[in-house]
């Protein structure tokens, strides 16, 4: 009779370990300013961009993502993975069903130390198992896609669409020909200013010390203004219609590198661009563009090989 109860206890309790529901908590401290991290859980667009499968499927299947929102919720649904996320302030309740599997975790997110810092407190269901299993090798919360979140927001390539990196303005002595010109002829007026650009510097005994820069900066619906520059090695007088300009040598510049059509580097100026904003950063100047190769464009399909530098003050 003893091993009986004996035997009945221990079954109830091997049943009561596998079975029993447990909660396991970690932090984690993610490197973005909370507003961002906040509106990048908050829309369930965003999750397309930071859930490797979603991103997978936007890119090859986007026609088969559903997405449905609810004033304090959303879902989406791709094949076999099904995703309900309800949200309360800062706090997100999501539930996940991938095939078999199924998974309760949520989302807490609170303002780091640093403006520039959250943490973000996960929570998921487990059974009493799993967490002593946990105990003793370590808790795992891959099943939350925490990590995932967390690298998409901290690369710079991911969450920016762009690699960004801090540099410094080359020279001082810069030469520069402006023109605000219909925005058809924006090329044309370029090349011309190029050519005027390099026949100064010839008749002047001047010496090129950096790749050719540039801007082309929209003025209304119909015009743009050109200004093409050189930096020199030395200053001068500005006349025939060359403007002189000092640059703080060694200021503070975040640049991206570009290789593509001319048209398509509007996505690193947006990039950068927030950027600038989730770090409160302010221009200087504006935005300038360097062309590596020394080519500018004759349209706007031309590849270019460029550099987009926006200064800083720090």
């Amino acid at each position: 009779m003893k091993k009986k109860v004996i035997l009945l206890l221990l079954v109830l309790a091997i049943i009561a370990i596998i079975f029993i529901p447990f909660n396991q908590e970690n932090t984690f401290t993610v490197k973005a300013p909370f507003l961002s991290v906040y509106t990048q859980v908050l829309q369930p667009d965003n999750w397309e961009n930071w859930r490797p499968d979603l991103r997978k499927a936007l890119l090859t299947d986007s026609d088969k993502i559903s997405v449905k929102k609810d004033t304090a919720s959303f879902s989406i649904a791709y094949r076999d993975l099904k995703i309900n996320v309800k949200s309360q302030g800062s706090l997100f309740n999501i539930d996940e069903q991938n095939g078999s599997k199924e998974i309760r975790y949520s989302y807490f997110a609170v303002p780091g130390k640093l403006q520039t810092q959250t943490q973000i407190v996960v929570n998921k269901n487990t059974s009493l198992l799993y967490y002593l299993i946990g105990r003793l090798g370590g808790v795992s919360f891959s099943d939350t896609h925490i990590n995932d979140f967390k690298k998409y927001m901290e690369t710079d390539s991911l969450f920016y669409g762009c690699t960004i990196f801090k540099t410094r303005v080359p020279d001082s002595n810069l030469i520069v020909m402006r023109k605000e010109v219909l925005k058809k002829d924006k090329f044309t007026a370029a090349a011309k200013m190029l050519a005027e650009l390099q026949q100064y510097i010839k008749t002047n005994n001047l010496r090129q010390m950096q790749p050719l820069i540039a801007q082309f900066l929209r003025k209304g619906n119909d015009s743009t203004l050109v200004n093409v520059g050189y930096f020199i090695n030395k200053k001068v007088n500005p006349g025939m219609g060359m403007e002189f300009e000092r640059m703080p040598k060694g200021g503070p510049l975040y640049a991206v590198r570009f290789k593509g059509r001319f048209s398509k580097r509007q996505k690193v100026y947006s990039g950068v661009q927030q950027f600038f904003n989730d770090h409160r950063f302010q221009s200087a100047i504006l935005p300038f563009e360097t062309y590596l190769d020394n080519k500018l464009p004759a349209t706007d399909t031309d590849k270019v090989n460029i550099q987009v530098n926006f200064s800083a003050y720090f």
